[in-house]
């Protein structure tokens, strides 16, 4: 039996229900939306099941339970306190018992967690042993400028929250004040893009040909590609040492052939991906899900 966690929303999660579902996988969801209206109890250190009442229905999760998670908190576009705590207390809870579950869990949600901070993430994947592009975070107005003027450059979210990104240039800086940094800029890399999801040994990958800055913002080609070997044992060995099983990897492929490394994803929104893999993404999940940890 597998478990699947999360809110009906979440396209992502709802894609991985559908598909697994469709690929006869033995399936259990739990709906936190649903289950933040009722009652749990979430014992940790004991080998005790976590257990769930909600809406009439119970639901069990045993430690050696198969899990995918996508643990989102919605507490704060919450106005109401109690409503705000009462999320916080299910997500932290949640977040716990499965950081201490003896069976698969994709991905247990303390793992990765210096992708919330780009110059912390950035500096771990150089430390895999990636090229990443030059980038510089500060609040400096002088220095950012500076910065932006040594080349094409981008700005990105500082933090892990999706944001677009955008080419700025040394005169966006023109009356900046420190009160609204920090601002994460980086060297643009101009080429094309690739996205390669990693699940255990399994790799795929996808190359994505835009003019755009952010191709996620415009109409874009999508094709398969195939990851060569070498970097597709590299993306293995980093996702194991994040102490994840699943993770989106982002790329640039410049016009030399040379692999500059954006982002590796913990909790990546794959849906639209694994559609046009005809569900390739999907089965490696299922799979691994099925394996013993």
């Amino acid at each position: 039996m597998l478990t699947a966690i999360g809110i009906d929303s979440d396209p992502t999660l709802v894609h991985f229900v559908e598909t697994a579902a469709g690929m006869g996988a033995d399936l259990k969801l739990l709906n936190l939306r649903a289950a933040v209206e009722g009652s749990w109890r979430l014992p940790l250190g004991s080998g005790e099941p976590a257990r769930f009442a909600f809406g009439g229905e119970s639901l069990a999760l045993a430690p050696g339970d198969a899990v995918y998670c996508r643990l989102i908190d919605l507490s704060p576009v919450l106005e109401e306190r109690d409503a705000r705590r009462r999320w916080r207390s299910l997500v932290g809870g949640l977040a716990a018992w499965l950081e201490q579950s003896e069976g698969v869990v994709i991905n247990r949600p303390g793992h990765a967690a210096d992708n919330g901070s780009k110059p912390l993430h950035e500096a771990w994947l150089r430390r895999q042993g990636f090229d990443v592009p030059a980038s510089l975070t500060s609040s400096s107005a002088e220095r950012l400028s500076v910065f932006a003027g040594q080349g094409p450059t981008i700005a990105k979210s500082v933090q892990g929250i999706r944001a677009d990104t955008r080419a700025v240039a040394p005169e966006d800086f023109t009356g900046f004040v420190a009160a609204r940094g920090p601002v994460h800029l980086q060297r643009r890399i101009l080429g094309r893009d690739l996205r390669i999801h990693v699940v255990g040994a399994d790799v795929h990958g996808e190359m994505i040909e835009s003019d755009a800055v952010d191709y996620r913002t415009e109409v874009a080609r999508f094709r398969e590609f195939p990851v060569p070997a070498d970097l597709a044992r590299r993306l293995a060995r980093a996702t194991e040492a994040a102490g994840l099983v699943f993770a989106g990897w982002d790329f640039k492929l410049d016009d030399k052939g040379r692999f500059w490394c954006l982002e590796a994803n913990p909790m990546p929104g794959y849906d639209g991906y694994d559609t046009r893999a005809n569900g390739a993404i999907s089965r490696s999940l299922v799979e691994r899900l099925r394996s013993r940890p």
